[in-house]
This record gives C-alpha cells, sequence and structure tokens, in this order.
C-alpha cells in the first residue's frame, strides 16, 4: 500500500490553526484555469461566488496606506466607490511587481489572513457574501485555498464589509 504524502501547511494555514478556526484545505487554482475552476467548484456544490480574490488597494493618504478588499471572483470593483465609502480621495490598485515586497505574498497568492495577521492592513468583504456561510480565500499559495466560516475569517482579520460594485 503506498504511503498517502502528507501535504505541508502553509504559514496561513498555521495561522488559522493558532486561532483555533476550523478550515478545509482545497487546491482551486484560478490563474492556470480560470473559468473552468469555477465550473470545478460548482460541480462538487460551491458556489462560485463564495469564493474569493484578494485586491491590494493603495489609498491616496500616504505612502504605507494599503488596504484589501476581498470580493468573489467573477465581480468586478469599483475603485471611485470605494473610496468614497472610506472616506479617502481615492485608490488604486496596488502595483502587481512590488506586491511581495507590500504584502508578502506574489500575485495569485495574497490572502486576507495573512496580510492582516503579518501587515495589520484593514480589510473589507464585498457585502454580497454575507449570504454565504462559508467562503474560500487563498491559503497563501498559488492553486491552494482554504474554505471556512464566513463569520470565522472576517472576526479573525477584523473585516468590515463594503459596496464594491
Amino acid at each position: 500500500m503506498a504511503k498517502k504524502e502528507k501535504i505541508k501547511k502553509t504559514n496561513d494555514e498555521r495561522i488559522l490553526d493558532q486561532h483555533h478556526v476550523t478550515y478545509e484545505e482545497v487546491s482551486f487554482n484560478w490563474l492556470e484555469k480560470g473559468a473552468d475552476a469555477l465550473s470545478e467548484a460548482e460541480s462538487v456544490g460551491v458556489s462560485a461566488k463564495s469564493i474569493l480574490k484578494t485586491i491590494v488597494l493603495k489609498g491616496s493618504d500616504d505612502e504605507n496606506d494599503y488596504l484589501v478588499v476581498c470580493l468573489p471572483l467573477e465581480f468586478e470593483i469599483d475603485l471611485k466607490l470605494i473610496a468614497n465609502q472610506l472616506n479617502k480621495k481615492q485608490v488604486h490598485l496596488a502595483d502587481n511587481k512590488k506586491l511581495i515586497n507590500i504584502t508578502g505574498y506574489v500575485h495569485g497568492a495574497n490572502t486576507p489572513i495573512g496580510i492582516n495577521i503579518r501587515k495589520g492592513f484593514p480589510i473589507y468583504f464585498d457585502e454580497r457574501i454575507k449570504e454565504y456561510d462559508e467562503i474560500s480565500v487563498s491559503a497563501g499559495k498559488i492553486g491552494r485555498s482554504v474554505r471556512l466560516k464566513q463569520k470565522d475569517l472576517v472576526e479573525l482579520v477584523a473585516g468590515k464589509y463594503l459596496q464594491v460594485q
């Protein structure tokens, strides 16, 4: 009988363990598979709208004015609306080439878990995810996600809800 290969936990999964947050490890590679990944999720009973992407934004207040918005993969983000709700002159996407220096993650692996715990950036969630008990976010590695209770994640990262579109 072949040995089952044990998958090494990501740092973000360890953070969840330390905070006693229950989660399920899932493999989900939006960057490589695109819409096919959403179809795969739907085929196993996971709503595509419960799978979130993590967008890092730069505010206009100062050079370290970063914030994170998590929203379903298939939705777009309205930067003017977000800036208005947060009383900022403007917000724009953080430079993808500098993400590793800003957040500690490469593009496609950003996660609200580690960004909030390690960097202290404020985390905002699309208010439309309130209807989902469980959501999926990156586990800090491309193609790897965690599925957990939405309220547990929001509480862990002291998240707030906003209208993003």
